[in-house]
C-alpha cells in the first residue's frame, strides 16, 4: 500500500536529523556522483544529496509522496527527477553508482518473491562495484517494540494517534488516525508491512548478485535494534 492523505503530515512526525544521520552514513559507505532513489517519501534524502551536487533521481509508488516532494525541491530550488515507480518491477534507467531504498520503504513490499525482483532489479541498475544501500524493520522491533504499541499527541488544532498490530512473525498493522482541526482534515489510513530475518535477506542478495555488509541505526549490527541497514555492493 502506499502512502495516500497522510503523506501531507509525514514530515511533521519526522526528526530532520535522522535524515543528517542518514546521508552522512551513505557518505561514508559510498562513492558516487549519480543516485537512483526508490521509495523516496518526501524527497527528505534526495533533496540533500541534490544539494551536494549530486545527480539524483528519486522515486515513488505514491503519487501524494511525490507531489510533496517535487513542492519541496521547488521550494529549496534543487534539481531533482521524480518519477513514479513500482520497485518490484521497473527497468530501462542508465546504470548508475548508488540506488538507495531507506526508511523501512522495502518492508511495504510483502512477498518475498517480490523483494527478490526489487533486488534483480536493483542489480540491472547499478554499475558493476555500485553500493546498494537499504533498510528494513528488525524482527525485534515488528516482533517485540511495536507488539501492541500505541501512541497519541494532542494539542489545540492536532490530534495524532498511532497504534501497531504484530503477528510475532514479522508482519505489522499500523493504523494512523490524524485529526487537523485548524485545516478542517482528517487522515485515516492502514499500513501493512512486513520484514524477514536478516539471514534470509543476505540468502537473497547473495542470489542476486550482491556481496554486502549489514549495520544496525547507522553502528555495528546486534540483534535487537530497530533498523538493520544493508550495505550491498554489485561485484559480478
Amino acid at each position: 500500500m502506499s502512502y495516500e492523505h497522510f503523506s501531507y503530515y509525514y514530515d511533521s512526525l519526522m526528526d530532520p536529523a535522522f535524515y543528517e544521520d542518514y546521508v552522512a552514513f551513505i557518505n561514508k559507505y559510498a562513492t558516487y556522483k549519480s543516485v537512483l532513489e526508490l521509495g523516496c517519501g518526501t524527497g527528505e534524502i534526495a533533496i540533500r544529496l541534490a544539494k551536494d551536487d549530486k545527480d539524483v533521481i528519486a522515486t515513488d509508488l505514491s503519487d501524494d509522496m511525490l507531489y510533496v516532494a517535487k513542492e519541496k525541491a521547488m521550494a529549496e530550488n534543487v534539481d531533482v527527477i521524480f518519477k513514479r515507480v513500482d520497485m518490484t518491477n521497473f527497468e530501462g534507467y542508465q546504470q548508475t553508482d548508488l540506488v538507495l531504498c531507506l526508511c523501512d520503504s522495502l518492508n511495504y513490499v510483502l512477498d518475498a518473491s517480490d523483494v527478490k525482483d526489487v533486488f534483480a532489479n536493483v542489480y540491472q541498475a547499478l554499475k558493476m562495484n555500485g553500493t546498494f544501500i537499504f533498510d528494513v524493520d528488525s524482527l525485534y522491533k515488528c516482533n517485540v517494540i511495536l507488539n501492541d504499541y500505541h501512541e497519541e499527541s494532542h494539542d489545540e488544532d492536532f490530534d495524532f494517534s498511532w497504534d501497531v498490530e504484530s503477528d510475532g512473525a514479522g508482519c505489522i498493522k499500523h493504523h494512523v488516525v490524524i485529526v487537523d482541526r485548524e485545516n478542517d482534515d482528517c487522515v485515516d489510513e492502514i499500513h501493512i508491512q512486513k520484514t524477514w530475518p536478516v539471514e534470509i535477506y543476505g540468502e537473497m542478495l547473495e542470489e542476486a548478485g550482491f556481496s554486502y555488509t549489514v549495520f544496525s541505526d547507522f553502528d555495528a549490527y546486534k540483534e535487537e535494534c530497530e533498523r538493520v541497514i544493508f550495505v550491498c555492493r554489485k561485484v559480478r
